[in-house]
């Protein structure tokens, strides 16, 4: 098989439709940090952006553009108190088992197996979707992400792509 350059697939499905060639963002300068810290003893966060809140939140607008809001989200909130809105993706496997695209349960499990630490206290999720303000996810929702990571004393972030 060979592999698919999902890149250009995207960019050539989207021009035949009328849109213009997306500009990519590059970061030749991003910082890369080694990871030193053995796994069993890190704290390790979840950033998910499949677009999932709690029945007592707000929901994430499907249709929105360039939404840079996000939900906080306890680890321990019961599924059943979780819904998913976004337009994005198949949600056929994520409706049977949210663990595919919020895999809460499969970090507790890492960690009460002693393969992690730990898991910080608050999930954060985001409705991610026709975003076209990079320079404001950089600047505004990323900062304020940073700081919610920091303050759970998180040593990783597991981010999962819906």
């Amino acid at each position: 098989m060979q592999p698919i350059n999902y890149v250009s697939c995207l960019d050539n499905m989207y021009q035949s439709q009328g849109f213009p060639a997306y500009r990519w963002s590059k970061f030749d300068s991003s910082p890369w940090t080694l990871f030193d810290k053995p796994l069993d003893q890190a704290r390790i966060a979840l950033i998910s952006s499949a677009g999932i809140f709690k029945d007592d939140q707000a929901p994430f607008d499907p249709w929105a553009v360039n939404d840079l809001s996000y939900r906080e989200i306890p680890i321990e909130t019961p599924f059943e108190q979780l819904k998913l809105h976004h337009n994005y993706f198949d949600h056929r496997d994520a409706v049977t088992d949210l663990n595919c695209v919020f895999p809460v349960h499969r970090l507790q499990e890492l960690a009460q197996s002693e393969f992690i630490g730990s898991v910080a206290p608050m999930t954060i999720t985001l409705g991610m979707g026709r975003l076209y303000k990079r320079t404001a996810l950089q600047e505004q929702t990323t900062p304020e992400l940073i700081e919610l990571i920091r303050k759970q004393n998180t040593d990783a972030v597991l981010l999962v792509a819906a």
